[in-house]
């Protein structure tokens, strides 16, 4: 399928119209992307082939629905903003989670230029993603809904993408604006379902956000946050392989085997219950 024809697609299955291309056009776009389409490190972790073309990125996430991470989610959205003439160009971007800590560029961006103003869209970052592109105006709270979110810069000059988070605002990833190109972002591609270290390695990752109700695996729990807010009553304990199938059938909406959800929580979440 050629890229105009996958960006016809793509916005045909998020009922997007094309002949809007303004910001309410941008917020939609990010919104109903994450939505849709899940975040899960599934192929990492059961070690498949993850092509980054066009055609292979819109086969999995938009045809099959079986999602992907940040370079898989940002490419297409990069690609299909590109196609509709928007100024745009990628970014990689360091995860530090509000630590001072030296770590690789592993994740993937977009830096979008739009009426004279910057805005950074991101339809890869999990449960603490934003749900709209964020502005690139320094210090400017960003209120969307049930979050917050800001940029600042650092002492050091690096741009830190923050949300608000227990009372305080909290650095999810450094970023600069040095230019990359998609060589780059292979090898930060590699790193995070490669390396032995790599958190998407290690860890069972699945994410999927409605407008205020977000619904996040993470190893062995469950919860659902509404209203930006978690409380006991919507933490799930995955406590079986019977659970943890349902949550990724009935909830996520992905099509795997029991043997695969029965291999997964014996890799990742049988060591919790210990």
């Amino acid at each position: 399928m050629q890229n105009l024809n996958i960006t016809q697609a793509y916005l045909a299955d998020l009922a997007l119209d094309p002949t809007s291309l303004y910001i309410n056009f941008l917020r939609n776009l990010q919104s109903k992307h994450i939505a849709q389409y899940n975040f899960n490190n599934l192929s990492v972790v059961l070690e498949q082939e993850m092509p980054l073309d066009v055609a292979s990125l819109f086969n999995k996430i938009v045809e099959k629905r079986r999602g992907g991470y940040c370079f898989e989610h940002n490419k297409l959205v990069f690609n299909v903003l590109a196609e509709l003439k928007f100024d745009v160009r990628v970014l990689l971007t360091k995860v530090v989670y509000n630590q001072e800590i030296d770590v690789p560029r592993t994740h993937r961006v977009t830096l979008l230029n739009f009426e004279g103003e910057e805005y950074i869209v991101d339809a890869g970052f999990s449960h603490l993603g934003a749900r709209y592109p964020v502005k690139l105006e320094m210090g400017a709270v960003q209120a969307q809904g049930d979050a917050q979110y800001r940029i600042i810069q650092n002492a050091k000059g690096d741009y830190c993408y923050q949300v608000f988070k227990d009372k305080d605002f909290f650095t999810l990833y450094l970023f600069d604006l040095h230019h990359y190109s998609e060589a780059d972002c292979l090898l930060g591609h590699f790193y995070s379902h490669k390396h032995p270290k790599a958190a998407f390695v290690n860890n069972l990752v699945i994410c999927r956000k409605f407008f205020n109700n977000v619904q996040s695996l993470r190893n062995a729990e469950f919860y659902q946050i509404k209203n930006g807010e978690t409380n006991i009553t919507n933490i799930t304990k995955i406590t079986d392989a019977k659970i943890l199938h349902q949550l990724l059938t009935e909830v996520f909406n992905l099509e795997v085997d029991f043997a695969i959800s029965e291999f997964l929580f014996h890799k990742f979440i049988l060591k919790y219950l210990a």
